[in-house]
């Protein structure tokens, strides 16, 4: 990216930003045609084009939007609304199912949020449906989904496949949402102590198109999404949407979250870093209004804000385009260890090679196979190739966020009590990167 288009950039982030935040300055300049382009990108981007197109189309500047621009993310808009209602009509249907068995079940994540959180279903997008039952009930549920037409069958063992893992194997359906059926807000393995009963007992009772479900408490909403967002995301896989959903939260409930037993609550469950990482976060890009005694009341460790540190730029910054081997050869350390990246990546193993060219196992086309792929690279990679050797400026923005993804990963790997993860040692940029 030249400084010309960092520059659009910057400023394009600032108006998608500013649209989230509620910010927006009517008074301000117009916008460029290149700007919105790129909020438009920023939005796919983070997997928000619904709620940008009703920001876009709503807010302050809605006149000087493209209406090409506006069309374009009506598109998603209305598809993404199409499918959540689509989505609202099946888990009704099998919500009835259950309770006719008297199963309870809670509602999690984007069926919830799109339900009951977001204002209205087209601004919130999901790529299945999560619901949570009590685990005693589970192998029970999991045949009233198959009974419906669910599969695949026949199922893995339920007890084996809790001693591992938070919910079942997927349930598909043709025509219906994919459904993830969990017993657990996180893996049996995981370093947390969560209350499940606890968390059970504060569900609250809400009706999805006449059949009762439960939704979790906001606090433990929060924690939810917080834990879901940091450790287990790492910031990354469209994460401003992971902290739009703690924003449109702490908005809905407004007055009425218990910040102290929200606090109190990570303490015990052992997320505290994390969980003050994610507030830190959604509070810095998005203008969230935390109360400063809940942010205080969370332990966390220099780590810990490091860590937020490294995440806001790894948000906000656009990911580079260059192929991961290249990042590797760059940080060769050695021409042996540069030799070794190049042949690796070149001369792939034989079932890798078979499979890409589609060739039948033993096929001695495979040789000409390998020198198609050499004149491929050879003719479409080696300015970059070069560049990678030399050390061009294009593959530090690569090496940089390589640097950041390395750091939340350690990060997240580190916990120690629940107070913040340990210090990671060498996982800061080296400073010809920095």
């Amino acid at each position: 990216m030249n400084r010309e288009e960092a520059r659009h950039h910057d400023a394009a982030q600032r108006l998608w930003l500013a649209h989230l935040q509620g910010t927006v300055d009517p008074r301000s300049t117009r916008p460029r045609a290149r700007e919105w382009a790129l909020v438009e990108e920023e939005a796919q981007r983070h997997n928000l084009r619904g709620l940008t197109y009703r920001l876009l189309a709503d807010g302050p500047l809605s006149d000087a939007v493209p209406p090409a621009l506006l069309e374009r993310l009506r598109v998603p808009y209305l598809d993404t609304a199409r499918r959540n209602a689509l989505a609202f009509h099946e888990t009704r249907r099998m919500a009835r199912a259950l309770a006719d068995r008297g199963i309870e079940v809670v509602l999690l994540k984007g069926i919830a949020l799109a339900r009951f959180t977001y204002a209205e279903p087209g601004l919130r997008s999901m790529a299945d449906v999560d619901v949570m039952v009590r685990r005693d009930r589970l192998a029970e549920a999991e045949q009233v989904y198959v009974a419906h037409g669910y599969g695949p069958t026949p199922r893995p063992d339920v007890d084996e496949t809790c001693r591992r893992v938070k919910h079942l194997v997927k349930l598909v359906k043709a025509e219906a949402p994919v459904v993830e059926l969990h017993w657990s807000l996180d893996n049996p393995t995981s370093p947390f102590h969560l209350d499940l009963d606890g968390v059970w007992a504060r569900t609250r009772a809400a009706m999805l198109d006449g059949v009762p479900v439960r939704v979790l408490a906001p606090e433990d909403l929060v924690l939810h999404l917080a834990i879901h967002a940091s450790y287990h995301h790492q910031f990354d896989r469209a994460a401003l949407k992971g902290l739009v959903d703690i924003q449109t939260v702490v908005a809905r409930h407004r007055g009425e979250i218990d910040w102290e037993a929200l606090t109190e609550r990570a303490r015990a469950w052992g997320v505290a870093g994390f969980v003050w990482a994610t507030l830190r976060l959604s509070q810095d890009i998005l203008g969230v209004v935390v109360p400063i005694s809940a942010l205080g009341g969370l332990p966390h460790s220099a780590e810990d804000e490091r860590a937020v540190n490294v995440a806001r730029r790894f948000i906000l910054v656009p990911r580079p385009t260059v192929p991961f081997a290249y990042g590797d050869l760059a940080r060769s350390k050695s021409l042996r260890e540069g030799v070794g990246h190049v042949i690796a990546n070149v001369f792939l193993p034989r079932h890798q090679m078979e499979r890409a060219y589609g060739l039948s196992k033993g096929s001695p086309l495979l040789y000409v196979a390998y020198l198609r792929r050499i004149g491929n690279l050879l003719l479409r990679r080696t300015g970059l190739f070069l560049r990678t050797i030399v050390g061009s400026e294009r593959l530090r923005a690569p090496l940089d966020r390589e640097a950041d993804r390395r750091v939340l990963e350690r990060w997240t790997q580190g916990i120690d009590g629940g107070t913040g993860p340990t210090p990671f040692a060498d996982a800061e940029r080296s400073p010809e990167h920095r």
